[in-house]
C-alpha cells in the first residue's frame, strides 16, 4: 500500500499540511520516490499517527518527536534481536539451555563493570 501526500493527511486524522512538512524536515518520516512523486507507505502512516499524538498530547517540537521516535524503532529493534537470541536457546539441549539461562542470570544481577 502507498498513499501519495494528500491520501496520507486525508488518512491521520491529526495531519495537516504544515505538520507534514515540519515532519519531514525532521526526518520522522521519509517518503519514497516513485512515478507518481513521492509515496509514503504503511509504516509511516503509524509514525506519523504517533508523532501527531505525542505532538499533541506533549506539546513537543519536531526534532523532540524525530528523536524519540528513534528510540523506540531502537527499542523494537532489539526487541526483535532478543527474539531471535531466545528462539536460537530455545533450539539447544537441555543442558545448555540451563547454563545459558544461569548465565544470563548471574550477568543481571551484577553491577556494570567501568
Amino acid at each position: 500500500m502507498t498513499l501519495t501526500e494528500k491520501e496520507l493527511i486525508e488518512t491521520v486524522a491529526r495531519l495537516t499540511s504544515d505538520r507534514l512538512t515540519e515532519y519531514l524536515a525532521a526526518e520522522i518520516v521519509i517518503p519514497q520516490q516513485s512515478d507518481q512523486g513521492l509515496v509514503y507507505h504503511r509504516i509511516d502512516v503509524a509514525r506519523l499517527e504517533l508523532a501527531c499524538e505525542l505532538h499533541d498530547q506533549y506539546d513537543m517540537e519536531a526534532d523532540a518527536l524525530a528523536m524519540m521516535i528513534s528510540l523506540i524503532d531502537q527499542m523494537h529493534g532489539l526487541r526483535a534481536e532478543l527474539r531471535e537470541v531466545l528462539n536460537a536457546v530455545q533450539t539447544q539441549p537441555e543442558p545448555v539451555r540451563t547454563q545459558l539461562i544461569e548465565v544470563i542470570g548471574a550477568a543481571r544481577f551484577q553491577p556494570p563493570k567501568d
